[in-house]
């Protein structure tokens, strides 16, 4: 049911359902950037787990970190934002096919091996 592209960015870049949350609030407040700690009391989350998803959110390429720590949604390529407006409409949509595919077992299974990897085999 899920396009690939939208697939593929999911399982790389999403790991919960507050990931996607996450993504989404940036993307809605994309004129603002915002401070790390302000953020996480604004989510009411913990900055480690908000730190851990902007990481993924970062080396996707859809948000930015500015010289002084804050962040912002900024998509560094023409198809990321379609791609996150696409998602977005999916899970207004059909929440449980995209819930599906960010807790698919094949998914969590490949992260668990990759935890295992060692340095010299992800080179």
């Amino acid at each position: 049911m899920l396009p690939d592209d939208v697939k593929n960015f999911i399982r790389a870049t999403i790991k919960s359902i507050w990931a996607l949350e996450l993504l989404l609030y940036l993307r809605a407040h994309s004129d603002r950037t915002w401070d790390v700690k302000v953020l996480a009391r604004e989510l009411r989350a913990s900055e480690p787990a908000l730190r851990g998803s902007l990481g993924l959110f970062r080396a996707a390429g859809v948000v930015k970190e500015e010289s002084d720590g804050s962040v912002r949604y900024a998509p560094t390529a023409d198809h990321l934002d379609p791609l996150v407006r696409r998602i977005s409409d999916i899970y207004g949509t059909f929440p449980l096919a995209i819930s599906n595919e960010i807790y698919a077992p094949e998914s969590k299974l490949q992260d668990f091996a990759d935890a295992f990897r060692l340095k010299k085999d992800k080179e």
